[in-house]
Formats: C-alpha cells, sequence, structure tokens
C-alpha cells in the first residue's frame, strides 16, 4: 500500500475538471490518455492509440486506436481542439482535421482532458469520496488523502504516510533537516506563476500603468519565499536566464520604473483573491511591495482587474505554456515547482515536468519509520 497526501483532490472523477498539479496526478492514475510522454525525455509514447501519423501539412491527422468513439467524443467535449472536425471511422480511427496547421496535435492527446471517462485506466477505483480515492493495480494500493501540507507533514513524519507535499515556508528546513533531507524530491516545472491582465480592466486599458507593475513586480522576495530560492524568476515564458548582467537590467528597469510612477495616474487596481492558500500568499507579497512604491493594488470583491495564477503547461513543450496564455496580457513572477517528501521504502517514484507521478512504477519496499 502506498499512502499518498495531495492538498487538492479532484472530485467529481472527472478528467475534464482536473486542474493544477495534484487533481491532475490523481486524474493519470485513474484514466487512460489517447498517447503519453516519456517522464525522462518528453518524446510521444503509445497509449490507446498505438499510431498516428499526419497529412495535408500537418491540417489532418489519422490516430489509430482502441476506444476511438469514445476518445472522439471526449476531444469535443473538452474543446481541446478549436474550429476543428473531429471523428471517429471504422471504430478505430481518430480524425482530426482544420484547415491550418496542428503541428501539436499529438501532444494534446496525451493532456488529461482527452482521457475518455469511461475508458478503465491504469488503476482500477475502489473507492472515492471527496477526502479520499482508493485505487488498485496488480496488488499495489493507493490510498490518497486530501489534507493540508501541515498535517500531512506531521502525519509523514509520524511514518504514518509515504508521500507527502512540503508546506510552503518548509522547504529550506526541511532540506536542512538530516533526517528529512533524503526524502526531500524538488522538481521545476514547466509552470509559471503570473499576473493576468483581465481583458477591460486597469492593467489591460493602461499599457504605460502595466508596464510600471510589471518591471516593479518584486520578484525577488517572491522568489526567496515562495520557491524558496530553487527556481528561477521569470520576465516573460522563455527559458530562464541568470547572472549579474540580467539581474542588473532588472534592477535598472525597475528604478526607471518607479520614478515613472509620480507621473502616472493613481488607480485602484482590484486584485481577485486567489482561493489556492500559496498563491494568496504569494499575491499578497506582490500587493504589498506594490503599494509600498505608491501603486495601488489591493484584493477585493467584484469584477478584478487582475488575478493570480499559476499556469502549467498541458503537455511537456515550452510551446504548450505559450499556448496556454496566448491572447492574455500576463505579467510573469517566477518558475514554478513541486517539492514532495517521499518515503525511502517507495521504488520507482519519479516526477516529471509537469508535476506527473507514473504510480505504475512505483514499489512499496519494507515499511518505514518514524522520522
Amino acid at each position: 500500500m502506498v499512502r499518498i497526501a495531495l492538498a487538492h483532490l479532484l472530485w467529481p472523477l472527472d478528467p475534464v475538471r482536473a486542474r493544477g498539479r495534484d487533481e491532475i496526478t490523481l486524474a493519470r492514475a485513474l484514466f487512460a490518455t489517447p498517447l503519453r510522454t516519456d517522464p525522462a525525455t518528453g518524446d510521444l509514447r503509445a497509449g490507446l492509440c498505438s499510431t498516428w501519423s499526419s497529412s495535408r501539412g500537418g491540417r489532418s491527422w489519422r490516430f489509430r486506436c482502441s476506444h476511438a468513439g469514445a476518445i472522439a467524443q471526449e476531444l469535443r467535449r473538452a474543446h481541446l481542439f478549436a474550429a476543428a472536425r473531429i471523428g471517429a471511422r471504422d471504430g478505430h480511427t481518430v480524425s482530426v482535421s482544420s484547415s491550418e496547421p496542428t503541428p501539436e496535435a499529438p501532444y494534446v492527446l496525451t493532456e488529461v482532458a482527452a482521457a475518455p471517462s469511461g475508458v478503465p485506466g491504469p488503476f482500477r477505483l475502489v473507492s472515492a469520496s471527496p477526502a479520499r480515492v482508493v485505487l488498485e493495480r496488480r496488488g499495489l494500493r493507493l490510498v490518497v488523502r486530501r489534507l493540508k501540507p501541515e498535517t500531512a507533514l506531521r502525519l509523514f513524519r509520524a511514518g504514518q504516510l509515504d508521500e507527502a507535499p512540503v508546506p510552503l515556508g518548509e522547504l529550506q528546513a526541511s532540506l536542512r533537516n538530516p533526517r528529512l533531507r533524503p526524502d526531500v524530491r524538488v522538481q521545476r516545472l514547466l509552470a509559471v506563476d503570473l499576473v493576468v491582465c483581465e481583458r477591460g480592466g486597469a492593467l489591460a486599458r493602461l499599457p504605460d500603468l502595466r508596464r510600471v507593475y510589471d518591471d516593479t513586480a518584486d520578484r525577488a522576495d517572491y522568489q526567496a519565499l515562495v520557491p524558496e530560492l530553487e527556481a528561477p524568476p521569470a520576465e516573460s515564458l522563455a527559458e530562464p536566464r541568470s547572472g549579474a548582467k540580467i539581474a542588473r537590467a532588472a534592477a535598472l528597469a525597475a528604478n526607471r520604473a518607479r520614478k515613472r510612477i509620480a507621473s502616472l495616474p493613481h488607480v485602484a487596481v482590484r486584485f481577485a483573491q486567489p482561493a489556492d492558500p500559496d498563491l494568496a500568499y504569494g499575491a499578497s507579497l506582490l500587493i504589498a511591495a506594490w503599494r509600498d512604491i505608491g501603486l495601488g493594488p489591493f484584493f477585493g470583491a467584484g469584477r478584478p482587474d487582475a488575478t493570480f495564477e499559476r499556469v502549467v503547461a498541458p503537455y511537456p513543450r515550452r510551446a504548450a505554456l505559450q499556448a496556454a496564455v496566448a491572447g492574455r496580457s500576463i505579467i510573469p513572477i517566477a518558475w514554478a515547482l513541486d517539492a514532495r517528501l517521499v518515503s525511502r521504502r517507495l521504488a520507482g517514484w519519479r516526477e516529471d515536468e509537469l508535476g506527473a507521478v507514473d504510480y505504475a512504477r512505483v514499489r512499496s519496499r519494507a515499511s518505514s519509520r518514524s522520522r
């Protein structure tokens, strides 16, 4: 038996509803996707579909699959292909046709939202509730519980959990703890914490104001207090860069932006309060720093001018992350990571850059001891 704690549990158990690292990880254990990716390389692997090919310059794709009708229905329900015709032929072929080339089409079929909900996945569902889900596969049982990270840490240290999230603010302390350090797993994600300037809101309507918010965002404090220096700040969605020149350029841009504040209209910018406690804490850091230099952000009810979100790529390609925010005005803040405590009695546990764990590869060894 493998005892797992997640801060967020998918409920109801519908792959289209899965959002965020925890919910998607559970969905991948329960549902089978048409295609998969190799956790080490990101290369495509067969899933429910065994072969795939394109024609018409990438505007048409054919996938040879089991459960082709269910897959085609799920692709339509999840709206994964905009303005594309999706069909199922002869019970074994899914076709996707559009007027524009769709080179990423096979990767779209790796998304958990593409998994047909009525088709058996890697694990069989034994029981389910909003707080506890039990899955089983070939004698391996997963007991997944929704727990606050602080509670999960206490239970992990007592030997009552095999996997637990590291609570916000506890990563460096866990890495310094000689008993916990061997259990800490840190994975940089293909994900970014960012401000979304809502359409019609103050930051979207006033580009000069938005640039000042971007240039003065306190990415250094955010990096120190949220990912705890284990992930870099993000000024764009390009591959993160580092070095003294980059830091100096950012500092100069921030100084110039602060000098422009007095010439800008004093506009209140309403931020929606994030439901996720970690994101809410991160957003409060940013808002406090902006207010300290004379800007007017605040948390408030009503139509927001901006939201603070973690955007995770749906498949392991940088283009997927960029597509996830296409058409939205954003202020990137920091690259995201996932930190877990994983018992040394688990063999084969590995997390990829989307935060997914293939539990079908996990094996349980001897019992763990209290830490």
